[in-house]
C-alpha cells in the first residue's frame, strides 16, 4: 500500500480510537435517556432509514417521549412530545439555546457570526433586539407599509394585464409580490424587476446562491457527524460550501460599500432610512448600539444578519423556480 494512502488511513483509525475513548469517559456519570444501542462509528444513523421522521415517530413508541441517539459521534436528545419540547425550549430555554457546530453555519454564516448559529450571549442578544425592533416591530411594519401596497398594486397590474380568458400562475405571482417587497424592506431593491419573475443581473445572481444555500442546507455531511473525516471532507460539501460564501461575501460586500457611498451624501443623510441595511449601517457607526455593553456592529455581522434574512426568501425563490 502506498505511504500516501496508508498513513491517512492509520491516523484516522488513530483519531476514531481517541474520539471513542473520550466519549466513553464523557457519559460515565452521566445517564442518558433510553435508546436504540448504536452500531460502531456510525452510531444510530442505519436506523434513520429514508423517512427519519416516521422512523422517530416509531422510536418514541418503543423507548418515550425523550430518547437518547448517537448520530456518528453526536450525541442527540429527541424531544418527541410537546410537554417534553416545552421543557427544552421554554423552561430550560437559556441552557439549550445554541445551536451545535455544523459545517454550514462555520463556512457559508460567517463561522457562526449571525443570528440563527451565533452562541447565546451579549452579541447574539445584540443581534435579535436590532432584528425586532428594526424589522418586525409594529413602527416597523407601518414604516414599510407603502412598499408592501405598491407590491400588490404590482401584483393586480399584472393579474389585470393576463386578461380575462388567460390562465396566470397565481402562486408564482404571490411569491414573486413577497420577494420583492422583503428584498425592498431589507436590501432597498427588487428580486424581480418587474413583478413576472424577470431581475436584473445581480437580482439573478443572488436568486441562484440563494437556491445553492438551500440545497447546501439540506445535504447530509459526514463530517457533521464523524469529526475525525471533516478534514477529508468525502462528499466535497465543504468545498461548494466555501466557494459560494466567497461568492456571497463578494455580493454582499459590494451591496455594503454601495450603500455606504449613497449614505454618506448630505440628501440621503436628511432622509428617513428607507431599508434595513440603511439602518445597520446607521447603527454601526454608534459606539454602543444597544446600550448594555454589547459594543458596535461590525460589517461581518451585517452581511451575516442579511445572510439570514435572504435565506427566508430560499423557499420562495424556490417555489418560483419550480412553478
Amino acid at each position: 500500500m502506498s505511504p500516501l494512502i496508508l498513513y491517512p488511513a492509520l491516523l484516522s483509525i488513530f483519531v476514531y480510537c481517541l474520539l471513542h475513548l473520550r466519549s466513553l469517559l464523557d457519559r460515565r456519570g452521566k445517564p442518558l435517556p433510553p435508546g436504540p444501542k448504536p452500531w460502531p462509528l456510525v452510531g444510530n444513523l442505519p436506523h434513520l432509514g429514508p423517512v427519519p421522521h416516521h422512523t422517530m415517530a416509531a422510536l418514541a413508541k418503543t423507548y418515550g417521549p425523550l430518547m437518547h441517539l448517537r448520530l456518528g459521534f453526536v450525541d442527540v436528545v429527541v424531544a418527541a412530545s410537546a410537554s417534553v419540547a416545552s421543557q427544552f425550549l421554554k423552561t430550560h430555554d437559556s441552557n439549550f439555546s445554541s445551536r451545535p457546530p455544523n459545517s454550514g453555519a462555520k463556512h457559508i454564516a460567517y463561522n457562526y457570526q449571525d443570528l440563527v448559529f451565533a452562541p447565546y450571549g451579549p452579541r447574539w442578544r445584540l443581534l435579535r433586539k436590532i432584528s425586532s425592533v428594526h424589522l418586525f416591530s409594529a413602527k416597523s411594519l407601518d414604516d414599510f407599509r407603502h412598499i408592501r401596497q405598491e407590491e400588490v398594486s404590482v401584483l393586480t397590474g399584472a393579474l389585470t394585464r393576463a386578461g380575462p380568458n388567460t390562465p396566470v400562475n397565481l402562486g408564482q405571482l404571490l411569491n414573486v409580490c413577497t420577494a420583492n417587497a422583503l428584498g425592498r424592506v431589507m436590501l432597498g431593491r427588487r428580486v424581480f424587476g418587474d413583478g413576472s419573475g424577470d431581475g436584473d443581473a445581480k437580482a439573478d445572481e443572488f436568486k441562484s446562491m440563494v437556491v445553492e444555500v438551500m440545497v447546501l442546507a439540506g445535504v447530509f455531511n459526514i463530517g457533521d457527524f464523524v469529526p475525525a473525516l471533516e478534514w477529508l471532507d468525502l462528499q466535497g460539501v465543504a468545498a461548494k460550501m466555501k466557494k459560494l460564501h466567497k461568492r456571497f461575501d463578494a455580493f454582499l460586500t459590494n451591496i455594503v460599500e454601495e450603500h455606504k457611498v449613497n449614505s454618506s451624501s448630505s440628501a440621503v443623510r436628511s432622509e428617513k432610512h428607507t431599508d434595513l441595511l440603511s439602518t445597520l449601517i446607521a447603527l454601526k457607526e454608534q459606539p454602543d448600539v444597544d446600550g448594555d455593553g454589547g459594543g458596535k456592529l461590525t460589517d461581518t455581522e451585517i452581511k451575516a444578519l442579511l445572510l439570514v434574512f435572504y435565506s427566508f426568501l430560499g423557499l420562495m425563490l424556490f417555489e418560483v423556480a419550480s412553478a
